[in-house]
């Protein structure tokens, strides 16, 4: 990186203004941050193959209580191609301190010795929210708490859109999911969009709906925001809701075990994006795109979707790479 390219990488960083500072919730950056982290991310996409001396010495933790592919393993390529270091504890609950009962909390005073940065994945939000209060002045960033956010990823597929259209407000967008209550990468992403200017729909079953806390954030943050929920569609009604949406989103289901599996994947049906709708709107002159967060199983999407324009999920792959690079960057600062 030559002398210019850094000072204008430095400045990017200013803009976003959110040194030092942990990224806990979509809502942890103003909207204004957010478009300036946008802006940094885009300048930062010639680092997705190669490795810039950006941030040489600064250490990234990332503690995973959960299993992850795409979200440690992108946080890691981040780090590495900003010049930084990773430290990574996948299996905690056996081969760290964890497996000898000790705390979350001092696990975690004890890695904020260590990092420059800490990313937390965790089954348990809440004590996640209790255990992000001992990482002193080490910033911390969620890697997806539980039920209730997994903001990095909605970031990445804010960045995506954002890269697609070349802005967000005014776009319409459906979440859909048949268990909105523990997709939490759809409660990022509706805030995000919601807050950003779309026009955002929530579609799931009733009995399924997302947290009223998901809701009444937006709507008292930002009560002129565009934001609807619908229930309870059968896959006809489904697609034909879906025919003049500018992107369908899918934040995954994970279906029950046991007696209650077979009913819950009948619902999944309901929301099954069909090849034939995207196909029927690209006639008539309008691009419908789909995304899924990933991992997926099978009947959530017509799988045949992967093979046209119309999927932005792997797409949004390489993006996670820029965007966390410019996460961490605003985080860690000049």
């Amino acid at each position: 990186m030559n002398a210019t390219s850094m000072q204008s990488i430095k400045h990017l960083i200013n803009q976003v203004d959110f040194a030092g500072q942990s990224f806990i919730s979509i809502n942890s950056m103003t909207n204004d941050q957010l478009l300036a982290l946008f802006e940094l991310g885009k300048n930062l996409e010639l680092q997705n193959r190669d490795r810039w001396e950006l941030f040489p010495g600064a250490i990234e933790t990332l503690l995973f209580f959960q299993p992850s592919t795409r979200t440690r393993m992108s946080f890691q390529t981040a780090m590495l191609r900003l010049g930084g270091n990773v430290i990574v504890e996948n299996s905690p609950k056996t081969s760290s301190s964890i497996a000898k009962e000790e705390s979350l909390s001092d696990m975690m005073r004890c890695l904020a010795q260590y990092s420059n940065v800490i990313v937390l994945r965790h089954p348990d939000a809440e004590a996640a929210k209790e255990a992000a209060a001992f990482s002193g002045d080490t910033p911390l960033i969620n890697g997806g708490w539980g039920h209730w956010e997994h903001p990095t990823q909605a970031l990445l597929d804010l960045y995506t859109l954002w890269r697609k259209f070349g802005h967000i407000d005014g776009l319409k967008v459906t979440v859909a999911a048949a268990d909105m209550i523990e997709a939490r990468t759809g409660h990022s992403m509706a805030q995000g969009l919601a807050r950003l200017g779309a026009d955002v729909t929530i579609a799931s079953p009733k009995a399924k709906r997302v947290p009223a806390e998901v809701v009444d954030n937006i709507r008292t943050a930002y009560p002129d925001a565009k934001l609807e929920e619908v229930f309870d569609f059968d896959k006809a009604s489904f697609n034909e809701f879906i025919a003049d949406k500018d992107l369908v989103y899918l934040p995954g289901c994970s279906a029950p075990a046991g007696a209650t599996a077979d009913q819950f994947k009948k619902v999944m049906d309901d929301y099954f994006v069909m090849h034939q709708t995207l196909d029927a709107a690209k006639a008539n002159g309008h691009m419908i795109y789909v995304t899924h967060t990933l991992p997926r199983r099978a009947g959530e999407m017509d799988l045949a979707i992967d093979d046209t324009p119309n999927q932005l999920a792997f797409e949004s792959i390489l993006h996670s790479v820029s965007i966390r690079m410019a996460l961490l960057a605003a985080i860690l600062g000049n």
